[in-house]
């Protein structure tokens, strides 16, 4: 055992704060017959070692020392004040990146993201300053033994007779991954139902055969009271609006959003009937109850319709710039904001817009798409 160069002595040398100093120990402690034997020679080997479960009980403390609130609150910025990097600029750009794209694109399932992020700081923190300050001190780094002599078994003792308030830790930590978890997993399927139905509402029957079966066998379901009723009410209005009887698609879907207020494909399809009987106000208010649900791009430009059919075309613009933002790529949504700007006098952007149309037919299929874009070509030519 050296004197003078152990580890905990080197910890008691470091420029840190007496809390640190205390933790770094913990960490130290906890780690040390999990990870240092036969590893003594690369110091970086000592975080890759077997699970919690497997550990003696006075070592499963470790999990305290892995929590640090300040680093849930401030996640990538924690990093930064602690100067880790590269680490704190890669989470720092992620979380940014996933903003930015959750802004961007509307998508209420991408800041959960971020909080996952918050507790990924929050539970390796700690130890990834302890990587900074003791294990890439010079003194370790030219003689990595020095992390396995010294093991002080009363502060063992003194951070173990707590374990009860790590467990405590632990548990409010596990809890709260599992939780977010959750939010995710359900978010991320009910946002690939939502897109489902936005790619598909009008098509639920194709002939007319299949709309009058489909007729039938959603009377009996609702009759028979099969659950979720709201579907089969939306069913029904489906199958009528496929028929061309919108009065009675509306009186169906009505239904639906009576027995269920939080039902989208209901709201979408109302609101395309309502804007095809030229209800434009009551189209609205369906997609913004809609928008509530699921902030999609393909709303944003539906809604956006209503507003240039009548003629408003600021609200047209700001909806379709909405769409646009979220698929920029989007040949229709260009070509639709494209006009509300040429009525609003913005000729230049309108053409600008016009040529990211045109590139992304080119982009689908020069042939498949040939008329279309000569269309728009022509129409580019004639704006002065």
């Amino acid at each position: 055992m050296h004197n003078s160069g152990n580890i905990f002595s080197i910890i008691d040398s470091l420029s840190v704060s007496k809390g640190w100093k205390e933790i770094f120990k913990k960490i130290q402690v906890a780690y040390y017959h999990n990870f240092y034997q036969g590893k003594a020679n690369n110091i970086h080997l000592w975080r890759y070692g077997q699970s919690i479960m497997n550990l003696a009980p006075d070592e499963r403390f470790k999990f305290f020392t892995k929590f640090n609130f300040f680093a849930l609150v401030f996640g990538p910025l924690y990093y930064l004040a602690k100067l880790i990097l590269p680490k704190g600029l890669i989470l720092l750009l992620l979380e940014a990146g996933i903003l930015y794209y959750a802004n961007n694109t509307f998508n209420s399932l991408l800041p959960y993201l971020c909080i996952l992020i918050h507790i990924y700081a929050s539970i390796f923190a700690n130890i990834d300053y302890f990587s900074k300050m003791v294990l890439n001190h010079k003194k370790i780094k030219e003689n990595p033994d020095i992390l396995s002599d010294y093991i002080d078994d009363n502060f063992v003792k003194s951070v173990t007779r707590k374990q009860s308030f790590y467990y405590l830790f632990t548990f409010i930590i596990t809890i709260a991954f599992i939780s977010t978890g959750f939010i995710v997993a359900t978010k991320t399927m009910q946002t690939l139902e939502y897109k489902s139905i936005l790619d598909g509402t009008k098509r639920i029957c194709s002939t007319r055969n299949e709309c009058t079966e489909m007729l039938r066998i959603s009377s009996i379901n609702i009759n028979g009271g099969k659950q979720p009723v709201c579907k089969e009410y939306y069913n029904l209005g489906a199958a009528y609006y496929e028929l061309g009887d919108k009065h009675k698609a509306l009186n169906a879907l009505n239904q639906a959003i009576a027995k269920n207020n939080k039902y989208l494909p209901a709201y979408l399809l109302k609101g395309i009937v309502l804007t095809e009987l030229k209800q434009y106000n009551s189209a609205r208010k369906c997609y913004e109850s809609a928008l509530k649900l699921y902030p999609e791009g393909k709303l944003f430009y539906l809604m956006g319709s209503t507003y240039y059919k009548e003629s408003n075309f600021i609200e047209a613009k700001e909806n379709f710039e909405k769409a646009v933002r979220a698929y920029p790529n989007n040949a229709t949504y260009l070509e639709s904001l494209a006009y509300a700007k040429i009525y609003l006098r913005d000729n230049q952007g309108a053409k600008e817009d016009l040529k990211k149309a045109v590139k992304a037919l080119k982009n689908e299929g020069e042939n498949k798409n040939s008329a279309r874009i000569e269309r728009i070509e022509g129409y580019m030519r004639n704006i002065k």
